[in-house]
């Protein structure tokens, strides 16, 4: 299905000459980020005559990928002479189950490579087994081994319309029968390290944050319409691949998502506290989960353009939350400030009107509302 962005930067080559330099604390070079042209719109700006698409009319059918047969016995075993371990990027960690580490490819001219290593104690043999061991867990790392196989091997092999998520070389199973998935090495870093080192709030780093956005919103839109909502869109889980002159935004971490399923009727908790959409909110709450990813790429937005969230917790007592829940995102601009200087400064003033009509119907309360205009 062919499907046009709202950021024209996506996955496009930029040169230095229409170009606003942005340098995250993991990248050795400068990346490069197309500046004056980002065409994310909201029905207040329609610049190219552009009809405000819902979120439930754009799902592709013909996709149908076979989770029920996928488990361990599906899995071959690593060529364990074709790689070494270079370095642990993250251990195993109390909340973190899975293990970062860079390995070297052989094969591949010593080609590093990233490998999320998933022990055989806590994966179990299948996504049932699984939750049969883990009944309270909002994770299953079947789904995401499952979908990071599935969509990054569509997008290593370069096929039409795919989503934008790291290349995937393969899962495989090690001597210890760990489960390793397999993945393009992308060291730009994630949204949440980018944005410490955008600088002040302000039209700089508007024109970065809403260029970051907008390349967000096209991935998950496009997941979106594979039938496949992410579960956990937080500014962690967006990461930066360079490759060549092309820049873009690409989603990572799968384990939260809902797929093969009706997306308009989810159960569950998913994602942390301060992106999850509150109709999500509550033990028996029935939400569909493409417009609580739609929620969540507006926070990630709002922390991208100022530097800080916008509330502590969309659950529980938080005043800030409860104030938008009341107001609307709009008069929640009014009322919030930010630190500028020695001032406090509302975000309303801070952020262009332009940018808080894109932020203001992705953070809508009513999920029938989310929209994202593309041209």
């Amino acid at each position: 299905m062919a499907q046009k962005g709202c950021c024209r930067s996506a996955g496009r080559k930029m040169s230095q000459s229409d170009s606003v330099i942005c340098t995250g604390p993991d990248l050795e070079d400068s990346l490069i980020f197309l500046a004056g042209t980002s065409t994310c719109s909201t029905l207040a700006e329609e610049p190219c005559g552009g009809v405000a698409k819902r979120i439930f009319d754009t799902s592709d059918l013909s996709w149908t990928p076979d989770f029920d047969s996928f488990g361990r016995h599906a899995i071959p075993v690593i060529d364990e002479g074709r790689f070494t371990l270079d370095h642990v990027l993250r251990p195993f960690a109390r909340g973190s189950k899975a293990q970062i580490e860079i390995l070297l490819d052989h094969a591949a001219g010593d080609m590093k490579i990233l490998a999320k290593r998933f022990p055989c104690d806590y994966l179990q043999d299948d996504s049932a087994s699984f939750h049969h061991s883990n009944p309270q867990s909002a994770e299953d790392p079947w789904t995401e081994i499952f979908l990071g196989l599935v969509l990054g091997k569509q997008r290593a092999s370069r096929e039409q319309d795919v989503v934008p998520v790291v290349p995937s070389f393969g899962v495989y199973r090690d001597l210890q029968d760990d489960v390793l998935l397999l993945m393009e090495w992308s060291p730009g870093g994630d949204l949440f390290e980018i944005s410490s080192s955008l600088g002040a709030p302000g039209p700089e780093r508007e024109e970065t944050a809403t260029q970051l956005l907008c390349a967000l919103l096209e991935a998950v839109t496009r997941l979106h319409c594979k039938g496949i909502a992410h579960g956990n869109i937080c500014a962690e889980n967006a990461i930066l691949r360079v490759v060549g002159a092309e820049v873009e935004v690409v989603l990572i971490d799968f384990a939260m998502a809902v797929h093969d399923t009706d997306l308009s009727a989810t159960m569950g908790p998913r994602g942390s506290l301060m992106y999850r959409a509150p109709e999500t909110v509550g033990d028996n709450a029935i939400y569909d989960a493409r417009a609580a990813d739609l929620f969540a790429c507006g926070v990630v937005g709002y922390v991208l353009a100022t530097g800080t969230y916008p509330w502590q917790s969309t659950a529980g007592d938080c005043k800030a939350f409860a104030y938008v829940q009341k107001n609307g995102p709009k008069k929640f601009f009014d009322k919030r400030t930010i630190t500028m200087g020695t001032s406090k400064v509302p975000v309303s003033q801070v952020l262009s009107a332009r940018l808080q009509s894109i932020l203001a119907p992705l953070l809508d309360m009513n999920p029938a509302e989310r929209r994202v205009l593309w041209h």
